[in-house]
């Protein structure tokens, strides 16, 4: 990595945390970017290969236009069980955790209203509306290892020894927790609280000078670290779309998003140290963060799907970029042991209310072909290009974003995403398979997630005007992460998570 750049990209991201309060890291946009590819079985099962193949109320979402394919009025009704493993390695030590349970995939109908005059040019309009729970935030993760390296004590020592926080908001003495906790905040912002903490828990001391600190722990020993993460909560979007076929060959459609977030994220940061030293020094630690993030977005896309041959169709689609207005509820706490002493336990009775801001997610451009096989079959596939350097933290004036949104600039980049599907019927029965590939976001300076590939198959029976699928997919992501998380470039070493998801999904249809 060449050095300077890594030094600008640091200086950059630490201003930023001195200014906001509760420290968000260029990487928490990826929680806003990130998609399950949820929706109806068959969907899922050819890998949401569906931008110039249309007629499925999930290919709405890559292309509107697709609305006007449908043929009948049409329901949709999807649930999928959701299996999710993390494989973690730190230090050389390997841990696993699992999830699995329900999740409401889809529902929706489309309404088709036909024009019977043959000289329309338009020839029919559909109205469509559906919900997809865009991701499942349910998740855990578990690292541990013994490390060489920092303690996790540093991350408060050099926070309050950087920032220079005054003795007096890390000793407020009003002789009440929550009272100094807040008032701690009031005037150091979230450093101050950390200082406060760290302070109150004697992991740190007072130094000679004011605004200076010194370790209360042994800063050359092994430490025995370790993190538990976990999440829930859920992404979801509410579609409207309006589409409508042009002559004999064209199509066109639009669609209206409104996007909710609501999602809990609970960590756990933990040492032991192997070599703790005398009476009173720290000996263990724990440092407990709950944030809670809610809010909602909105967002547009339309598309074309053109017919070029009796066989053969084309598509385009443009995404708007999301438009999100969140807010933040943080709870901390911190655990303490010392040589000879009694723990400390410290969990003020104070939610942290961050202001409203934005986040706005970028947009993204669908190329799609399809080729129908003696209206036996079909292979399509769907080509997708966003660039994730334009995530930001909005408003991109203020002083507060700025330094995270040339983070987010400096780190991630363009990607491109394949999707390649088949369905091929024998009778009643349509067999159905597909393939999903997303390149990382990240430059190779900063990989902090890593290529997507995902394969998936399914089986679809029809019986009068309804249909019965069922779909299987599997998805591989490998990321990083660290013992706690910062702004700027980690003092910790990274955590390597594989993370795999494996979904069946179930989805009645009935046309009417």
């Amino acid at each position: 990595m060449n050095k300077h750049f890594y030094t600008l990209v640091s200086s950059i991201l630490l201003t930023a945390a001195a200014t906001y309060g509760q420290e968000p890291t260029p990487t928490d946009i990826m929680r806003y970017n990130q998609s399950d590819l949820n929706g109806t079985a068959r969907f899922r099962g050819m890998s949401g290969a569906f931008g110039a193949v249309g007629g499925d109320l999930s290919s709405l979402s890559i292309n509107p236009a697709g609305g006007a394919i449908f043929n009948h009025n049409t329901a949709a009704f999807s649930l999928s069980y959701l299996d999710r493993s993390n494989k973690s390695t730190y230090y050389g030590n390997k841990e696993k955790e699992n999830y699995n349970g329900l999740d409401l995939g889809q529902m929706g109908a489309a309404f088709v209203f036909n024009n019977y005059n043959e000289n329309a040019t338009m020839k029919k309009f559909t109205i469509g509306l559906n919900y997809e729970s865009t991701k499942n935030m349910r998740n855990d993760v578990f690292f541990r290892g013994m490390s060489n390296g920092n303690s996790l004590g540093d991350y408060f020592l050099n926070m309050a020894n950087n920032a220079k926080v005054p003795h007096n908001i890390a000793q407020p003495n009003t002789g009440y927790l929550d009272d100094d906790y807040s008032t701690a905040g009031r005037f150091g912002g979230y450093v101050g609280q950390q200082t406060f903490l760290a302070h109150e828990a004697w992991l740190i001391n007072q130094g000679a000078t004011n605004g200076t600190y010194t370790a209360n722990y042994n800063q050359n020993s092994r430490y025995d670290q370790a993190r538990r993460l976990s999440t829930s909560g859920f992404s979801s979007k509410f579609s409207g779309n309006f589409a409508a076929q042009l002559g004999k060959k064209f199509y066109v459609g639009a669609n209206l998003n409104l996007h909710v977030i609501d999602h809990t994220t609970s960590s756990v940061a933990s040492e032991v140290i192997e070599n703790p030293g005398t009476k009173g020094a720290i000996k263990s630690m724990s440092y407990f963060n709950d944030t809670y993030t809610y809010g909602t977005g909105f967002s547009f896309n339309i598309g074309a799907i053109g017919q070029l041959t009796e066989s053969l169709r084309a598509g385009i689609s443009y995404q708007s970029p999301t438009w999100y207005s969140l807010k933040d509820e943080l709870v901390q706490g911190m655990i303490t042991s010392r040589v000879e002493e009694q723990s400390t336990t410290l969990f003020p009775r104070v939610v942290n209310l961050s202001g409203s801001y934005r986040v706005q997610t970028p947009s993204h451009f669908t190329g799609s072909l399809a080729y129908v096989i003696n209206k036996k079959g079909l292979i399509s596939v769907d080509y997708t290009y966003k660039d994730y350097s334009n995530n930001k933290f909005k408003p991109t004036s203020d002083d507060t974003y700025y330094g995270l949104n040339e983070g987010i600039n400096a780190m991630m980049t363009g990607t491109s995403e394949v999707r390649i599907g088949g369905e091929y019927l024998i009778n009643q029965v349509s067999l159905r398979a597909g393939y999903r590939f997303e390149q990382s976001p990240y430059k190779d300076e900063f990989k902090m997630y890593g290529d997507l590939n995902s394969f998936s198959a399914g089986v679809g029976y029809t019986f009068g005007s309804s249909r019965l699928d069922l779909s299987y997919s599997r998805s591989h992501q490998t990321y990083k992460t660290h013992l706690v998380d910062t702004v700027g470039p980690s003092a910790y070493a990274a955590a390597d998570i594989k993370n795999t998801n494996n979904f069946v999904s179930l989805t009645y249809n009935i046309s009417f």
